[in-house]
């Protein structure tokens, strides 16, 4: 065993010697041996060297399992015996070590676009087009009545816990009369260290009732800047690449792909922190309320959505792969023992997670295969509001489909 996997192995140890010995020498001292077994770490993009924020280092050995997460920095502590380590995000390639540098590089899964400055300057047309894009959306994106074959994936993981739920089915979209959107679950498969955690499909309704195009309006475009990214190479001269920043928040940027002849988005990528997520999804009433209620408050909240459009057959499009990681930490002063109750009936979420979604058009197969199921509705993401009885029934028909249960290994 190498020297640093050695002295977090003692770390490990300590609580157990303590108990058996009751030696305080004997403690004192594997406990100045932890504190040189701890070793920091940072993860970063191996093309633009920046410090990946949120990324996930793991490792089960022994049948334990233990995980640490970077900060805004980058870095991460690293205090328990690993025989070899994952390092993960959405957003870059997984990558596998068995010992350890001072920094950790990850590749990027998608392409990264040079650092484009936002100015208060930008060329006229681009308000015009992403208003007629806004205004044609509800035609464009929502106007047909569709159903596709959906594939989704969610992970979190934890300091000694590991969750990944896949799902595969059929969902009817939201559209002009259909105001949500609706499941039909063909398969589902629960990987984790816990075999009574339940199915969580959170995410999936983020990236459906949180989709970008839905979310463009006018207001979207009054508070934002928009510039042209000149390096950017279209698959045609319509196709352009539009930076934007809020002009209001700093923790609120991203890109979108404009086709400038048909005035549709085509893909979009957006970066959102605690203060642009808490204004925008947490209504001032009600965060008002838990606030005095019971000393609630948001302490950070990172999201990163990205998504690409495909056009159906009759002109239309749709989502068809979206991505989306979500990070939080919150604060309450009390315990409500009818929340507990009902986090414990549903699963109760994580803090820390990403997902994947990919949509693709109906096949017969899956379609007569649905005929006969319930159909389960996906009712619109949330993080505060005052649950119905109704709302609750469906969250927990939700959280208890009917999914294979398997043990999660190293070599995941």
């Amino acid at each position: 065993m190498r020297s640093i996997d050695f002295f977090a192995y003692l770390c490990s140890q300590v609580t157990e010697t303590m108990l058996k010995t009751g030696s305080i020498l004997i403690s004192m001292l594997l406990l100045s041996l932890c504190m040189q077994a701890q070793r920091q770490v940072v993860v970063a993009d191996v093309k633009t060297r920046e410090p990946i924020a949120q990324a996930s280092l793991y490792s089960k050995t022994d049948g334990l399992f233990r995980s640490a997460i970077t900060d805004e920095e980058g870095r991460a502590t690293i205090a328990f015996a690993f025989q070899r380590l994952t390092v993960s995000h959405l957003n870059y390639e997984k990558r596998q070590v068995r010992q350890l540098s001072d920094t950790l590089f990850l590749t990027p899964r998608y392409r990264q676009a040079a650092e484009v400055v936002v100015t208060n300057r930008e060329p006229a047309w681009i308000r015009k087009k992403l208003r007629q894009a806004a205004a044609q959306k509800e035609k464009t994106y929502f106007g047909t009545e569709r159903m596709l074959v959906y594939n989704y994936q969610t992970q979190s993981i934890a300091d000694r816990s590991y969750y990944r739920f896949t799902s595969e089915g059929l969902i009817k979209m939201k559209s002009h009369e259909r105001k949500h959107y609706e499941l039909w679950q063909r398969r589902g498969d629960i990987t984790s260290l816990d075999s009574t955690l339940l199915t969580d499909v959170a995410n999936l309704r983020r990236m459906l009732y949180e989709d970008f195009m839905d979310e463009l309006d006018n207001h979207f475009i009054r508070s934002h800047r928009f510039n042209e990214n000149p390096e950017f190479k279209g698959r045609s001269k319509n196709e352009i690449e539009l930076v934007f920043r809020s002009k209001d928040r700093k923790d609120d940027r991203g890109r979108l792909v404009i086709d400038t002849a048909r005035c549709v988005i085509l893909s979009a990528y957006r970066n959102s922190g605690t203060k642009t997520n808490v204004d925008e999804r947490m209504p001032w009433g009600l965060r008002t309320f838990a606030s005095i209620l019971s000393g609630y408050k948001v302490l950070k909240w990172n999201r990163n959505y990205r998504v690409s459009y495909a056009e159906a057959t009759d002109g239309t499009l749709y989502p068809r792969e979206v991505t989306y990681k979500f990070y939080m930490e919150t604060h309450d002063n009390e315990q409500d023992k009818k929340e507990n109750e009902y986090q414990s009936q549903t699963g109760g979420g994580f803090p820390n997670m990403e997902a994947t979604l990919r949509l693709e058009p109906d096949t017969t197969t899956y379609r007569q295969d649905s005929e006969a199921a319930p159909w389960l509705t996906l009712p619109g993401s949330w993080y505060l509001r005052l649950s119905s009885e109704e709302q609750r029934r469906q969250e927990i028909s939700l959280s208890r489909m009917p999914a294979n249960f398997h043990l999660y290994e190293e070599k995941e």
